[in-house]
């Protein structure tokens, strides 16, 4: 994060450029949602791509991708038009894709192969169009910190997201999620909330950023939006070390700790009579009883 003089710099030489509330959801399975709080999606850092204002056909943004495993597109606004997203195959344009309203789309990409998003024609309103390699785009959503839950007592104080569902945008990731714990446990999902300067999409350290995991998620009815409920890791609490010297009971939380952590009971009986793992299981059957933290 910048140092207090830099943010005073940027702000005497970019105050005329506005500032945008990026959020970064990344899923336990690897998965990352981006979101930009603004009237249209952005490209940032623009290194990895290219945006601009379609006002008439023949306006395009194209890229090179050299190995990023997609590309990703959005086009924000109403219009009356055709747009085209297309890839340059021996020399010729192929058309992936036509765009006639507001989308956004991803594909798998060649690495060194050319993109493009072009208007064919546009005969009303001016759509806002991004372009970018993977981890480029950040989408136009509704979304908002609420404000900070305050408590009298000695409870850590509370922060949560809300993000607009409108269209179900949100529903699929949570049914993903769901159906990734069921399988691998409750793993966090990692939340970054970032403020760039929308003069600066070429700075790849944005004006501030803060990390955070989901204390729960939710879609409440009318399912209009998902709440999220910010926590950090419990600093205050935990033991020290983080993990208990246990005889019996077992410490994996992860795939890559133990293939069956989501389905057993983590105990050296049911690790030894089911899985034939104990060898490998996540405590110390030597100790005494009960859990040692020295």
């Amino acid at each position: 994060m910048p140092s207090l003089s830099q943010c005073i710099e940027r702000n005497r030489t970019h105050s005329e450029h506005s500032y945008v509330l990026l959020a970064k959801l990344i899923l336990p399975d690897g998965e990352e949602i981006r979101l930009a709080r603004n009237p249209h999606s952005l490209v940032y850092p623009s290194a990895l791509g290219s945006q601009a204002v379609f006002e008439t056909g023949g306006d395009k943004l194209s890229i090179t991708n050299t190995d990023a495993a997609y590309v990703e597109f959005s086009v924000t606004g109403e219009f009356d038009g055709t747009l085209v997203f297309q890839q340059l195959v021996d020399g010729a344009w192929y058309t992936i894709e036509t765009i006639v309203s507001a989308t956004s789309s991803t594909y798998g990409a060649t690495a060194n192969t050319q993109y493009r998003l072009i208007a064919v024609f546009i005969n009303e309103s001016t759509p806002h169009c991004a372009l970018s390699e993977k981890g480029g785009t950040w989408q136009a959503v509704d979304f908002l910190p609420g404000d900070i839950e305050e408590s009298d007592s000695y409870e850590t104080r509370g922060l949560s997201l809300s993000i607009g569902n409108g269209g179900g945008v949100m529903q699929p990731y949570l049914e993903q999620l769901d159906a990734w714990r069921k399988l691998h446990g409750n793993e966090f999902v990692q939340i970054r909330l970032l403020v760039v300067n929308t003069g600066l999409l070429d700075d790849p350290e944005p004006v501030g950023e803060w990390h955070f995991i989901d204390d729960g998620i939710s879609l409440p009815a009318p399912m209009d939006k998902c709440e999220i409920k910010l926590g950090i890791d419990d600093v205050g609490t935990a033991p020290i070390p983080a993990r208990a010297i246990n005889r019996d009971f077992c410490h994996w939380r992860t795939a890559e700790q133990c293939q069956y952590y989501a389905l057993c009971n983590h105990t050296l009986a049911m690790c030894r009579a089911d899985y034939n793992r104990s060898e490998y299981i996540g405590a110390f059957p030597t100790v005494e009883q009960g859990g040692v933290y020295g």
